[in-house]
């Protein structure tokens, strides 16, 4: 037997382990594991820091995503919106002419103008007017009360993205607001178009009216006549296309005509009484000799001191050149008591010889007393009048060149 406490053999010391009992075990218990690193720990906290940098990755992806989403529903809303801007401009122009044009035919309307307008260019051009109203008021209401609102670019993508779809819901409305304003804008000028050429016929037809006013009265005076000829030009000259300044200019035709129309009836009742046959033919005569020119006449007993209570024949006329030219023709009350006679006939030529050269002016020397008087004569000679009240007996017998000359002036 060996000894318990003599030392192990050379084999068991070769493990370099000791014995069980030097190690203060028993010999059923397994020797202790070296220390290890604690791996959970550490796999936890990467796992951690990994999910941290993804969910601030995600994060940043949201916020850009959100950010650039706003930014482009914001372009688009400034497109739409400067888009509706240019048609809300439009628009308001189509108002502009169409407050303008309805304006014009308000006051036209609005004019007594007695038969100038007839009733079916009455009732048509109030038609057209209407319709241009009506698309006028519906265009007004469809054009925005202001901007839209500004919005500010949220910071959280959640607040963000929300922004986005108003702003794209406002670029959406922005559109359709687009459209439906150049529908407005084109109706109005649709409208516009019916109210001019309704407007343009009928003013013109009126300017027509007005102007047989003339004829129809005659005998009415120079002035009258001239002021209703200037205003059926100015009528016309603006009822194609429809101006503004009728508002003012037809009613002053309207009134041209009354002017016209009253200064006939005060031109009869100033030569009214024994004489008043007598001298209205003796006028037709002398506007016969010369068909379109302006002659007023006045009647007196006395001419340049001269008449019936001395026993002569008298007249004398004066003409003026602007306004197309026009004359005024002063008779002796002795000439119309002696019509039809040659002699009333002879004199009332030579005066309308005088007259006429208005449209003649350059055939002799108008500024010379001498040959003015020479041209008349040798015009109403040149017309047939040969009695020698054509101005021979005052003034001799003019040569025989000036009456060619004078039988070229028609």
């Amino acid at each position: 037997m060996s000894d318990p406490l003599t030392l192990p053999s050379a084999e068991v010391l070769a493990d370099h382990s000791l014995p069980f009992r030097f190690s203060g075990l028993s010999s059923d218990e397994a020797p202790p594991r070296p220390p290890r690193r604690p791996r959970r720990r550490a796999l936890t906290w990467t796992l951690s820091l990994v999910g941290a940098v993804l969910l601030a990755g995600g994060f940043t992806l949201l916020q850009l995503g959100a950010s650039q989403g706003f930014d482009d529903a914001q372009g688009s809303l400034d497109r739409a919106t400067t888009q509706q801007d240019a048609a809300v401009q439009q628009v308001r122009a189509a108002l502009s002419r169409s407050d303008s044009t309805t304006k014009t035919v308000g006051a036209v309307l609005a004019t007594q103008s007695d038969d100038l307008i007839s009733a079916a260019d009455r009732t048509g051009l109030t038609t057209a007017d209407d319709a241009a109203v009506q698309a006028a008021h519906t265009a007004t209401g469809l054009i925005p009360s202001g901007p839209v609102a500004k919005r500010a670019k949220p910071f959280w993508f959640w607040e963000a993205d929300s922004a986005a779809d108003r702003l794209r819901a406002d670029a959406s409305a922005a559109r359709r607001s687009t459209t439906s304003l150049d529908s407005a804008g084109k109706k109005i000028d649709e409208t516009l178009t019916a109210v001019q050429a309704s407007g343009s016929a009928a003013i013109t037809a009126a300017a027509d009216r007005a102007a047989g006013a003339e004829a129809a009265n005659v005998p009415a005076t120079n002035e009258s006549v001239l002021s209703l000829r200037t205003m059926v030009t100015q009528v016309k000259s603006l009822a194609s296309p429809l101006q503004e300044q009728l508002t003012t200019t037809f009613p002053a035709l309207v009134l041209a005509v009354h002017k016209v129309q009253a200064s006939h009836a005060a031109t009869l009742d100033a030569e009214s009484g024994p004489l008043e046959d007598s001298r209205l033919q003796l006028e037709a005569f002398a506007r016969s000799l010369a068909p379109g020119v302006l002659i007023d006449f006045e009647w007196s007993d006395l001419v340049n001191g001269l008449g019936g209570p001395n026993g002569y024949l008298s007249g004398e006329t004066a003409w003026w050149y602007d306004q197309g030219g026009y004359a005024t023709i002063r008779l002796s009350n002795s000439i119309a008591e002696s019509w039809p006679s040659d002699s009333a006939h002879a004199i009332v030529a030579h005066e309308v010889g005088h007259a006429i050269t208005v449209r003649c002016r350059t055939m002799y020397d108008t500024t010379n007393d001498q040959t003015a008087e020479a041209w008349a004569t040798a015009w109403a000679i040149s017309m047939g009048y040969t009695n020698e009240a054509n101005g021979t007996s005052a003034y001799g017998a003019p040569p025989e060149s000036l009456i060619q000359t004078a039988a070229g002036c028609r």
